[in-house]
């Protein structure tokens, strides 16, 4: 049985809408008079199942829940409740006359975000409902919230894509023209100049395809284009378009001592290799700068290692570069260990043919970027 002490009040400032769940219609009647003059919208349930019907119908600020009830006990009421992606948000208040540790724990475990004692006292009753819908309210603001964040992130997203793939067109024409133009016998300075030119657009490109691929892999919406291919192929073609860039330093190629014939989607991973190659070159003094590509079979795949004597990566950054939000803070810190969006690049391509990517750094010796892929991708990386 409820017992309540006094009926006088005045309307709560932020007034909600409170279920009330008792058995006894003397029980709902004195809690409803108590909500109601504070000015909450009270309705009320007679059991647990009517309780759940009801909070799930219309939406509630906060739930009173007797523990002792006919049907459902009021721990399972609230466990039920809190497993219901319609009502888990809700504050749910437990009207019980046990004051044991125990029963308080059960209610605890259900769920429950407060308790109130028997006897009822109306102080107690309009503090703890008070803050309950406060903290309801302040739930809904944040969703709200997340919500309007979400779509705003999507638009811009959308966005993004839209004046990047734009920007493709123009960049290869410009690299067309620049081809053009080096097939002319120009003079030695000017051959060097559009050929710095076309190395420049042709980043562009790779920045603009990376940015796209980046938000389709990010999303789910990239399928792998598979054929069986040999890894040291990728590589070379890879080294092919970076030897412009070598200047004075050593790249060497370790040849596997096994076929590393494998199916993957060719293009992805010629570029993961490239990337990484091509973040080693920016990374390492270009007259005594060495780098050496490493690829390996191995029973369960194949693996390639990118190794540099660079500056080196602090330990509490490597687990960080591959992530495209420190890329875009430690820019911003002036904490660059690698080039735009490549990495973030590698680690979706490499995950969407289920498999594994990693550094290991010591900080003035250098930097040992690699990635393992299996002979056969997984299904996750397959679907569009």
């Amino acid at each position: 049985m409820t017992e309540v002490l006094d009926l006088s009040g005045t309307p709560e400032v932020s007034a909600g809408r409170v279920l009330v769940v008792d058995d006894e219609e003397r029980n709902r009647r004195l809690l409803g008079d108590l909500l109601e003059v504070r000015g909450h919208e009270v309705t009320f349930a007679e059991d647990g199942r009517e309780a759940i019907e009801r909070a799930q119908a219309s939406p509630q600020d906060v739930i009173l829940l007797d523990v002792m009830l006919p049907d459902l006990d009021g721990y399972e009421v609230c466990r039920q409740l809190k497993s219901d992606s319609r009502t888990g948000h809700v504050p749910i208040l437990l009207v019980t006359a046990l004051k044991e540790r125990t029963s308080r724990l059960l209610g605890i475990q259900a769920g429950a975000s407060d308790f109130l004692t028997k006897p009822i006292d109306p102080e107690d009753l309009r503090l703890r409902v008070r803050n309950a819908v406060h903290a309801k309210r302040l739930f809904d603001r944040v969703q709200t919230d997340l919500i309007r964040l979400q779509e705003l992130e999507s638009q811009r997203k959308m966005l993004t894509r839209m004046l990047v793939h734009d920007m493709r067109t123009p960049l290869t024409g410009i690299g067309g023209f620049l081809e053009l133009a080096l097939m002319d016998k120009l003079p030695k300075e000017a051959a060097e100049c559009v050929a710095s030119a076309l190395r420049s657009t042709e980043g562009l490109v790779e920045m603009v395809s990376s940015i796209l691929d980046v938000g389709r892999m990010e999303e789910g919406h990239t399928a792998l284009d598979l054929s069986e291919v040999e890894v040291r192929s990728l590589a070379d073609r890879s080294l092919a378009r970076l030897e412009p860039l070598k200047k004075g330093r050593t790249l060497t190629i370790a040849s596997p001592r096994a076929s590393t014939r494998l199916t993957c989607d060719a293009h992805l991973i010629q570029r993961v290799i490239q990337n990484l190659l091509g973040n080693a070159l920016k990374f390492t003094d270009s007259r005594k700068g060495t780098i050496a590509l490493g690829i390996e079979a191995r029973e369960v795949g194949v693996k390639v290692t990118v190794e540099d004597n660079g500056p080196g990566i602090p330990p509490e950054y490597r687990d960080k570069v591959f992530d495209m939000y420190f890329q875009a803070s430690s820019r911003r810190q002036n904490l660059v260990y690698s080039t735009g969006l490549g990495l973030t690049f590698c680690k979706l391509a490499v995950e969407a043919h289920g498999g594994q990517i990693g550094v290991e750094s010591q900080v003035g010796k250098g930097s040992a970027f690699w990635f393992e892929l299996p002979w056969q991708p997984c299904s996750r990386g397959t679907a569009a």
